[in-house]
């Protein structure tokens, strides 16, 4: 039954997952953090890669870390995060960095799993924010391993004191940034449909007519002024924005863009749903 489905997961389908990430060693400590742990980092993705690179752009390498006391902590299934390994990773650290892309996933599990421990235990969790609560890994665009390592080295400065190595290699790392960072060429080409393309032709709609897109690569012609093409829709969606539009306005039909793969999926119930709609309102329902 449905409710003991329910049941077999919660009861034991789940303790049997966290059990395989565990004896499968999904989540695993990089580094040790040698003999005096004090700063851990949890990380995942391409965040890893981003942190990997931050460490060396520091000349932070296996041993430097174990000697500075940073464990390095990589999580290959973020979600749920498996609580006794990560209990294991912070056991002695004084703070935790946890570095991931977008919102904060990891650091909200690892908040909750830690938050029982004694306080002499319990070490400093931070990562889209500081303890003070100011920004330090924005969750809009991208994580850069110069913003991840201006993180690490500041948090090691702040437990180990002022390092001008550490100093020399930020202002390395922030003049490459703002060589990269230079203004875009003022001339831009903007994403056009390949030669021969037939979606070239057919998001062009007859005149005092539109259009409206969808996934797929008719979704260009919303910065096409002359197709005169709007509202993109999630894949399966197409055709669903006129039903909300159609008793509104006045126009007798629209254009609604569709790839064939969509349509045989589960596009071809949105169009079903929007003609009912035409119909509706057509006869005045």
């Amino acid at each position: 039954t449905i409710l003991g489905q329910e049941a077999r997961l919660y009861d034991y389908k789940r303790a049997a997952m966290l059990a395989f990430i565990r004896a499968n060693k999904l989540n695993r400590i990089i580094t040790s953090g040698g003999s005096d742990p004090k700063i851990g980092i949890v990380t995942t993705g391409k965040a890893y890669l981003d942190t990997r690179q931050a460490l060396e752009d520091l000349g932070i390498d296996d041993a430097r870390a174990r000697a500075l006391g940073i464990r390095l902590y990589k999580v290959g299934v973020t979600w749920p995060l498996e609580a006794e390994g990560a209990r294991r990773f912070a056991e002695g650290l004084q703070e935790v960095i946890v570095v991931e892309e977008k919102r904060s996933n990891l650091e909200d599990q690892l908040l909750r799993i830690l938050y029982h421990l004694p306080a002499d235990r319990r070490p400093t969790v931070i990562g889209k924010a500081d303890e003070s609560g100011r920004i330090i890994l924005p969750s809009e665009g991208e994580l850069t391993p110069t913003g991840v390592a201006m993180v690490i080295a500041g948090r090691l400065m702040k437990h180990e004191g002022e390092s001008p190595e550490l100093r020399q290699r930020l202002a390395r790392l922030e003049a490459k940034e703002k060589l990269l960072s230079a203004p875009p060429p003022k001339v831009a080409r903007t994403p056009f449909f390949c030669s021969g393309c037939p979606h070239n032709t057919s998001t062009k709609v007859p005149e005092g007519s539109r259009a409206m897109a969808g996934i797929g690569c008719h979704g260009m012609a919303i910065w096409m002024p002359e197709r005169r093409t709007s509202l993109i829709s999630h894949m399966g969606g197409e055709g669903v924005g006129w039903v909300g539009q159609a008793p509104f306005q006045s126009d007798n039909h629209i254009f609604q863009n569709l790839g064939d793969g969509t349509y045989f999926h589960s596009g071809l119930m949105a169009i079903r749903q929007s003609e009912f709609m035409q119909a509706t309102v057509g006869d005045g329902s």
